[in-house]
């Protein structure tokens, strides 16, 4: 399988790992990739509702009542594209619409466009766009019906453009949209903020970030989504963390650990441990560190979080590098986890690369070729 197609199905996988609301929207440039998507879905989460609809000659009525008819679980829309078609103008505008609505059930929404669809999708649907949750692009060499995916005028970006402009325009038309959600939503209400928080975040300006992240806090505890309550206590670790304030950094992670427990989300406890190791880590408590790194690939590993484990590997080995300058143990643990991230396609790999070159320069190309030699050569051990 080529390695971004595999890393863009994992990051799909991830996506769907929890039955709540998603719109993801899916470029490809063959359609055979739609049947490959699906196969993968259904084999990976076979006990959770699978719908297929197709829009393609079906009135307003019809699409809408179809949607409604799919309360929980996951619905494949294979030719989304067929609403920016010609004659389609109320048909897609009256579902742009109904976006607040449909927001509120616990399905996901997997809708699969050709290029010229990505292009119309954030002009026609400006509601739904504000609101998606992943964009992918799966394209192969060999096209059929459908033409480049990755044109020069196609205007996405997953955080609302790369420049600073386009941020600060995205995060305005987020802000409009905050102001027409019913007080009710609550669910569509953090939906939104948190995308805010993200462009603030993107943008550096942590103070507008955090004041977002606290909003969906106090929203994920009036609804009493524990999960999501973990996940943002989590990202506001983060700001302080970039702050240099390692205390209050702590005090919000160790709550979203305590939380993470308590519901058993093992991934979350998974993260939120190697989180807490790089705050012991940059206070230069490095003994702490690595026992909360340990943990976190001890949970990883147990639950099979390819990308967790090979993050808690880097995290260990460069710890001993930097900190112990111990070669013998830090080698190992990179090299497994640059396997691993090769493996899954992360482009981690190349942070992870760059300290295997560092080692190789320190005790010369021949002592580490032969080291290298020495160790397993497959991320299975």
């Amino acid at each position: 399988m080529d390695a971004a197609f595999a890393r863009d199905l994992r990051l799909l996988t991830n996506a769907l790992r929890h039955p709540t609301f998603r719109f993801i929207v899916i470029g490809h440039n063959r359609k055979s990739i739609i049947t490959d998507v699906m196969a993968h879905i259904r084999a990976t989460y076979p006990d959770r509702p699978y719908n297929e609809l197709r829009l393609s000659g079906k009135t307003y009525r019809e699409f809408i009542d179809g949607l409604k008819g799919f309360q929980e679980g996951i619905v494949v829309i294979p030719d989304f594209d067929w609403l920016f078609q010609p004659g389609n103008e109320s048909i897609c505008t009256g579902f742009n619409q109904r976006r607040d609505a449909l927001a509120k059930l616990p399905i996901a929404l997997l809708c699969f466009v050709e290029p010229s669809g990505y292009r119309n999708l954030p002009k026609r649907l400006p509601d739904w766009w504000s609101l998606r949750s992943l964009e992918l692009e799966f394209e192969r060499e060999t096209t059929d019906e459908t033409t480049q995916l990755l044109s020069p005028e196609r205007e996405m970006s997953s955080l609302g453009g790369q420049t600073k402009e386009e941020k600060e325009a995205e995060i305005g038309r987020l802000l409009e949209q905050l102001k027409s959600v019913e007080p009710e939503n609550k669910k569509l209400l953090s939906m939104l903020s948190s995308q805010i928080a993200a462009l603030f975040y993107a943008l550096s300006d942590y103070e507008n970030a955090k004041r977002y992240l606290e909003e969906i806090l106090i929203i994920d505890r009036q609804i009493g989504d524990k999960q999501d309550e973990a996940t943002i206590l989590n990202n506001i670790s983060q700001i302080y963390h970039a702050r240099g304030d390692y205390e209050t950094a702590l005090t919000y992670l160790q709550q979203s650990l305590s939380i993470c427990q308590q519901i058993g989300n093992k991934e979350g406890e998974g993260a939120t441990l190697n989180n807490i190791g790089q705050i012991y880590d940059a206070r230069g408590d490095y003994k702490t560190a690595l026992t909360y790194l340990q943990q976190s690939l001890t949970i990883q590993q147990q639950i099979g979080d390819k990308s967790g484990e090979a993050t808690s590997l880097h995290n260990i080995g460069t710890t001993y590098l930097e900190q112990y300058q111990n070669i013998e143990n830090a080698l190992p643990l990179l090299w497994r986890a640059y396997l691993i991230f090769k493996q899954i396609g992360s482009p981690d790999a190349n942070d992870t690369a760059k300290y295997l070159d560092a080692i190789s320069q320190q005790i010369g190309i021949e002592r580490y070729n032969q080291l290298i030699q020495s160790l397993p050569q497959t991320p299975e051990l």
